[in-house]
């Protein structure tokens, strides 16, 4: 439920704090005293378009917060969850600011938000119906939810679109080994030739970093071979060589161990250091025999490591990329050569998928047929009560957009469409929603949906404005009351100018404006005892008259005559 509206610098309110209760609240007030400002603050929080020109005069930025109490806290957190945005548990608080350039910021729980995770996450918190605002009940293609809902169809629905998820799927991963027949044919070629050239090339991973060092080589042969030669003489053939000198100094200090035997361990250690000193002599000179350079050797690799280098260039970057490139290819062209075998199997799949989601679809529509004339005649004994003696209907259409097969056609809610059609008045044709011109008989007509829904609707709160609109009398009685129904299990918030609507609240709260220092400000304030009967009073007859406070008392009596548990909700 709805508990608080904070609103701060948004239209001609400066600040202004709204508590709701649980059941049914309603607003009063004189025209343009500010009601419908309230609701524009609830679509801002909900998600709506900002508009900069609601940022009250004088003021930089507008801010509009509103607390909620989710009745489904563990959906809601999962919902959060899965948006990226921290958990509600008992309490969601949405916070909007618009600045006066247009721009806007919006948080959800602290954490920022944008505008369209802001309309994910407040979903199903409240339904706004006023004049301008039956965007649900006009669009045909939620028509369908509501059947559903009345019918308890949804746990069925949701099996289903499971089902039907994992057909498309599937249907996709036919439909791409189905695709144009000569385009296959193109890439199976190109496939084909790409592996030829890195087949003929056959390309080692770290070849060419083993040809590049052998490059360096022939490049540097004749500074090679100088440098060895010259360690060579300085190791073992040139006056004083290493390892001639460490022979002496080993013989040396062998005849000193013999009168000092510490001294061996040096001359043993000497020995070796002679011994290693002219095995690396040996292999010097063995290096500088056979290094030279050879022009036909540093050509061949120079053409070598070109063929790497383009086959690098044009799969992936690197040598190592081009490898595994060719077994990506490689793979492919294997499933592309086999394509008949895939084809047929993802047709089967297909086909498999296909007829385990047809049996729940077939399941679904019998039951939404079959509840339909139960729907249709609900809403119409509700729509009766409020004063309209209309005739409903649910038309059915085939699907024309989904997954197909023999005729039949499966799309993602079923066999089939449905739209709520509606005759106003006795002797009128049954038209569409959308073709009903009043905004009075749409908030009527939602009241009724929501009448019959208020068991299985999902949606915490419902908001009703003009929903009064060309009404009064025993009509407005029937709004009333209906109304109170709804509360029963609802929070539901009511703006009306009736006070046959008004008598039933639970929290009455009254709209009004005032100039002060030569500003207009809008502000909203509960009304109890007296103070709600001269309330009332106004609404009855403009002025708060003997006659008219004795009728708002009279109107009051009987108001609290309904039973108790209709005055909160459950």
């Amino acid at each position: 439920m709805l508990e608080l509206l904070k609103i701060n610098s948004f239209a001609i309110i400066a600040e202004l704090e709204v508590h709701f209760a649980a059941g049914l609240n309603v607003l009063t007030g004189e025209t343009g005293a500010g009601k419908s400002i309230l609701v524009d603050a609830l679509h801002l929080v909900l998600g709506g378009r900002a508009q900069a020109d609601s940022v009250r005069t004088g003021a930089e930025e507008a801010e509009v917060q509103a607390l909620f109490r989710p009745r489904d806290t563990a959906g809601r957190d999962a919902l959060l969850a899965s948006l990226g945005l921290p958990a509600a548990g008992e309490e969601l608080l949405v916070r909007r600011t618009v600045q006066r350039e247009g721009r806007s910021r919006a948080w959800v729980n602290g954490a920022l938000a944008t505008a369209a995770q802001l309309q994910q996450a407040t979903r199903g918190l409240l339904d706004i119906s006023g004049q301008h605002e039956h965007v649900g009940l006009l669009d045909a293609s939620l028509h369908l939810d509501l059947l559903d809902a009345h019918a308890a169809l949804l746990l069925l629905r949701a099996a289903y679109e499971r089902a039907y998820a994992a057909l498309a799927e599937s249907e996709r991963a036919r439909a791409r080994l189905d695709s144009d027949e000569s385009a296959r044919s193109e890439r199976v070629e190109w496939l084909r030739f790409q592996l030829d050239e890195l087949d003929k090339a056959q390309a080692q991973p770290g070849e060419d970093e083993k040809l590049a060092q052998e490059r360096r080589v022939l490049l540097a042969a004749e500074k090679l071979r100088a440098g060895a030669l010259e360690a060579e003489g300085l190791l073992s053939t040139e006056d004083g060589a290493a390892s001639i000198s460490a022979a002496r100094a080993a013989r040396r200090l062998e005849e000193l161990g013999a009168i000092d035997p510490s001294l061996m361990p040096v001359a043993l250690a000497v020995r070796g250091a002679a011994a290693e000193l002219d095995e690396a002599a040996r292999t010097l000179s063995k290096y500088f025999s056979r290094t030279g350079g050879d022009p036909q050797r540093l050509e061949d690799i120079d053409e070598r490591l070109e063929l790497l280098r383009k086959l690098a260039r044009k799969h992936g970057g690197s040598l190592a990329a081009a490898v595994v490139r060719a077994e990506v290819m490689r793979a492919e062209l294997l499933s592309l050569e086999n394509h008949d075998q895939e084809l047929a199997g993802a047709a089967a799949a297909v086909a498999r998928l296909f007829a385990e989601a047809a049996v729940l679809a077939r399941t679904l529509s019998d039951k939404r047929r079959a509840a339909a004339a139960g729907f249709s005649k609900a809403v119409a004994g509700e729509l009766s009560s409020l004063g309209m003696k209309s005739q409903l209907s649910v038309r059915f259409s085939g699907c024309t957009e989904g997954v197909s097969a023999a005729g039949v056609v499966l799309g993602v809610r079923g066999l089939e469409t449905a739209e709520l059609l509606l005759s106003p008045n006795p002797g009128e044709e049954l038209r569409p929603l959308a073709r009903i011109a009043s905004g009075g008989e749409l908030s009527r007509v939602l009241l009724a949906v929501k009448r019959v829904l208020v068991e299985t609707d999902p949606v915490d709160s419902y908001l009703f404005d003009e929903v009064d609109s060309g009404i009064g009398g025993g009509t407005a009685d029937s709004v009333g009351r209906a109304l109170l129904a709804v509360a029963r299990r609802r929070q539901v918030i009511c703006i009306t100018h009736l006070p046959q609507i008004a008598v039933f609240a639970v929290r009455h709260q009254v709209v009004e404006k005032e100039i002060a220092k030569g500003r207009t400000h809008s502000r909203v304030a509960p009304v109890d005892g007296d103070a709600r009967v001269r309330e009332l009073a106004r609404l009855l007859s403009g002025k708060d008259t003997p006659v008219a406070l004795e009728h708002a008392r009279e109107l009051l009596a009987q108001a609290a005559a309904e039973p108790r548990k209709s005055r909160k909700a459950v």
